[in-house]
């Protein structure tokens, strides 16, 4: 498919109003959690598993002060590709974590479809954990202001973000759907040009995005829920908070807004991240090959 059709694609789905606007008539909103706890579990668990691999000696920690406690070669960063492709030693033990709890995340899925989504839902099979630890993210060009559809996801997936740890600051912005397509149109939706400014650090670039959104409070207790279409992104743990954020996205899609799209016999739906995963049932980095209905 020629570029300017490539745009006209993504265009057209920026603008379609998807199940997540039509189910909750918002682009993003937050979910209690101080009677469920799940972010404490998740949290205990985590805790948990780095005692137990002997990287903290205490259990009775809080992660928030992680930087402090651990050996520092853990928060070296790797670069294992381009566009901030890069992560500190410590997400392995995160990767691992989150694969030896399986079933703790299918239950906290469970729950989110009984409760809050009401359909049946393709999710990630594996989540992605990050560690935000001051002055150990500074090679990165950051913030990196995106929608998930510019790295490669599907326009109508629902993006669930919440942290394990209460920071003052969760360094964490997103911006409205309105004005996310405003600023998409600017670029022509031509994902790779946004992409090459994106990552150049660039000063009136980062500005455009501080100008409408806005950030992510009271993370402690809370689940956030946005339009994957929504641009957003994380910045330093800077002076005003330096504290380590111990925080878990992931994404669904509903069974019935999933598609797999190629154009000229190649897959559209395939993320800019280390893994390359294909967002698709069964694809190791992609969903889990059954529905969360499948589960139950």
């Amino acid at each position: 498919m020629p570029n300017k059709n490539l745009k006209d694609f993504y265009r057209k789905k920026f603008y379609e109003k998807t199940s997540f606007e039509k189910k909750f008539n918002s682009n993003l909103f937050f979910i209690d959690t101080a009677e469920t706890g799940w972010n404490d579990r998740f949290k205990t668990s985590l805790i948990h598993m780095l005692h137990e691999e002997g990287i903290i000696g205490d259990p009775d920690v809080d992660l928030k002060h992680l930087h402090s406690l651990i050996d520092k070669k853990y928060f070296v960063c790797e670069t294992k590709g381009e566009n901030n492709n890069s992560r500190p030693i410590i997400s392995d033990i995160g990767f691992k974590f989150l694969d030896s709890n399986f079933d703790l995340y299918l239950d906290f899925l469970k729950l989110l479809y009984k409760d809050v989504i009401k359909d049946d839902f393709y999710f990630q099979a594996s989540p992605t954990i990050r560690f935000h630890v001051p002055e150990y993210n500074k090679h990165l060009n950051l913030p990196a202001w995106h929608s998930d559809v510019i790295l490669g996801h599907p326009p109508t997936e629902m993006n669930i973000w919440f942290s394990l740890t209460d920071n003052n600051l969760s360094d964490f912005w997103i911006g409205d759907m309105d004005n996310s397509r405003q600023w998409l149109e600017e670029y022509d939706f031509d994902f790779m040009a946004w992409k090459n400014i994106c990552f150049s650090n660039n000063e009136a670039f980062n500005k455009r995005g501080f100008s409408f959104c806005k950030e992510v409070e009271d993370i402690g207790d809370r689940i956030f829920l946005f339009d994957s279409r929504c641009i957003h992104a994380a910045t330093y743990r800077g002076l005003s908070d330096l504290t380590t954020k111990v925080s878990i996205d992931l994404r669904i899609i509903l069974k019935k807004d999933y598609e797999w799209v190629e154009i000229n016999n190649q897959p559209l739906y395939v993320g800019d991240g280390i893994k390359k995963a294909e967002f698709r049932p069964g694809h190791e980095f992609g969903y889990y090959h059954k529905s969360i209905e499948e589960m139950i």
